[in-house]
C-alpha cells in the first residue's frame, strides 16, 4: 500500500522543517520537494532528526513504520504550526519536565502511538525536553542497555522508567516527579 496521497494532504500543513538523517532516504523521499533534507554518511543504522529555526526538537533512531509513522507525520505538523493539543493540566505538568526522555518502541505496537503522540508534544511546549524516539527493532543494543521487556517504555534521564501505557496525565505526572530528581 503506497502512502503518498496520505503524506501529500499532511505536506500541506508541514513546512519550515529540516529533516537531518542517515539511511532514511524512504522517508526523505516523502518531502524532499518541500523540507530541508540533510543526509549524513557513515551510520550503521537510520535515524532522523527533526530541526525546525535550527531547533532540535526530536530525534527518532530507526524509521517511523507501520504504527509509528502517523504519529511522526503528526509531530511535523504541530511543530510547523507549533500546535499542541493539550489540555490545561497537561501544560502545566509539562512545563515542569526537564532533560531528556528517551520512548521505546517497535513498529507493531498498538500502545507506542499513543505514549508518542503526547511525547512529541512536550518538546513544542517546553525547550528544556529532549526527545529521542527509539525503534528496539533496529537499535536492539539501546534496548537492552535499558532493560527494554515491553513497549512502550519511557526513561527520563536514564533513571525514571515509566511504563509507556498509563493515560497521559499519570505519564506527566511520573515524568514531572522524575524532573524533581534530577
Amino acid at each position: 500500500m503506497s502512502y503518498d496521497y496520505i503524506v501529500s494532504q499532511y505536506l500541506a500543513y508541514i513546512k519550515d522543517i529540516t529533516l537531518e538523517g542517515c539511511k532514511a532516504e524512504e522517508i526523505f523521499d516523502y518531502f524532499k520537494d518541500k523540507l530541508n533534507i540533510v543526509s549524513k554518511e557513515g551510520c550503521d543504522k537510520p535515524y532522523i532528526k527533526v530541526y525546525k529555526n535550527n531547533r532540535l526538537y526530536f530525534s527518532y533512531y530507526g524509521i517511523p513504520a507501520i504504527n509509528e509513522f502517523w504519529p511522526f507525520l503528526n509531530a511535523l505538523v504541530r511543530i510547523s504550526n507549533n500546535v499542541i493539543q493539550l489540555d490545561e493540566k497537561e501544560k502545566e505538568l509539562a512545563a515542569n519536565i526537564r532533560g531528556n526522555i528517551k520512548l521505546f518502541v517497535t513498529p507493531d505496537c498498538t500502545k507506542c502511538p499513543i505514549a508518542a503522540e503526547l511525547l512529541y508534544q512536550l518538546p513544542i511546549l517546553n525547550s528544556n525536553i529532549s526527545l529521542e524516539i527509539i525503534d528496539v527493532t533496529t537499535y536492539d543494543d539501546l534496548g537492552k542497555k535499558h532493560r527494554v521487556l515491553n513497549v512502550p517504555k519511557i526513561v527520563l534521564n536514564e533513571k525514571t522508567e515509566i511504563p509507556g501505557s498509563f493515560p497521559p496525565t499519570i505519564i506527566l505526572k511520573m515524568l514531572a516527579k522524575g524532573s524533581e530528581q534530577h
